[in-house]
């Protein structure tokens, strides 16, 4: 530096009383605004196997009251519905989990696509069946839209089931129970080569299993830091496995709606209903009278965080699926 241009560099303690005299909070700078979409996908799994109809008995959920259900949570601006028909029963009183799933999605798919169209994302387990062939039926049928399969699984049913969800363009939603499943995900499912399309990965934690999808079975969530500190876990390997990742947090167990409200900060889509928590809040045993309630208040969870809630079609089009 020559000696000219340093004449007007001032000293340490001069610099410093300017600076202090011409201080401001920001001054010129503009914060930049954080990377949260502004759309958010609200899935809803509808099956009530906590509420007041989860007792396995005489009060089993019914096809109509599953209709009913799912057709809320539609109007409501849920793009996706899962649908398990675990202790749901139809009019005969047959257990829909243990027919043809073909028959039984049926059932809850045609009244609701004649109502609605393609308007919503038909979510179809592919865990029921008699073998692997009618296990993949909705697959193979063309009524699933996107499936589940947790990477704990079974290897030898795992592996098949995501290569025919690959195999028929359907989205495959990695269901991660615990980070021991991201392990397993990356060694049967993306080192094998069977993931090829983009996923969309779903993280069901905090319900205690009796007995596990794998060896480690779920995460125990018995207070905030572990809901936050596990989810962050799960969410930092995945992105390791995956560079561009697309997550769908459930709300589950106790942690409910503090769970959705994580999740809707941190820019990720969400899946509530009473498939996997009944809980209004982890602090009370108040419970939601209906997954359209709980449907309400995910919505304003999200207009609070600044996002609205994504169509069917906006989704479908974030994976590379054609509009319907």
């Amino acid at each position: 530096m020559d000696a000219v241009t340093t004449k007007t560099i001032p000293s340490l303690w001069e610099a410093a009383k300017q600076e202090m005299e011409g201080y401001g909070f920001l001054g010129n700078y503009e914060q930049p605004k954080w990377d949260v979409p502004e759309k958010i996908g609200i899935a809803v799994a509808v099956s009530d196997r906590f509420g007041d109809d989860a007792d396995h008995g005489a009060n089993q959920s019914s096809v109509e009251k599953y209709v009913d259900e799912a057709s809320a949570v539609i109007e409501e601006g849920a793009f996706s519905i899962h649908i398990d028909f675990t202790w749901v029963t139809d009019e005969k009183g047959r257990r829909l989990d243990q027919i043809p799933p073909t028959e039984a999605y049926s059932m809850v798919l045609e009244p609701l696509r004649k109502r609605y169209g393609y308007s919503f994302m038909a979510d179809l387990n592919v865990l029921n069946g008699k073998t692997f062939e009618e296990c993949m039926s909705p697959i193979t049928a063309g009524l699933a839209e996107s499936a589940p399969c947790a990477p704990g699984h079974p290897e030898s049913f795992v592996g098949p089931a995501v290569q025919t969800l690959m195999d028929h363009n359907v989205l495959a939603v990695p269901a991660i129970h615990n980070s021991g499943e991201i392990e397993l995900a990356k060694r049967r499912l993306i080192d094998t080569g069977i993931i090829k399309n983009k996923v969309l990965w779903g993280i069901l934690y905090g319900l205690p299993f009796d007995v596990g999808r794998t060896l480690i079975s779920g995460n125990s969530v018995m207070d905030c830091d572990d809901m936050i500190r596990q989810l962050m876990l799960m969410v930092h390997q995945i992105r390791k496995i995956d560079p561009d990742p697309q997550f769908l947090v459930c709300a589950a167990g106790r942690a409910t709606m503090y769970m959705t409200t994580l999740a809707t900060m941190m820019g990720f889509h969400i899946r509530v209903g009473t498939e996997d928590t009944a809980f209004k809040y982890p602090n009370s045993n108040e419970k939601f009278k209906s997954n359209v309630e709980m449907v309400r208040a995910a919505k304003q969870i999200a207009e609070l965080h600044g996002r609205t809630p994504a169509t069917a079609n906006e989704m479908r089009a974030l994976f590379g699926i054609a509009p319907r």
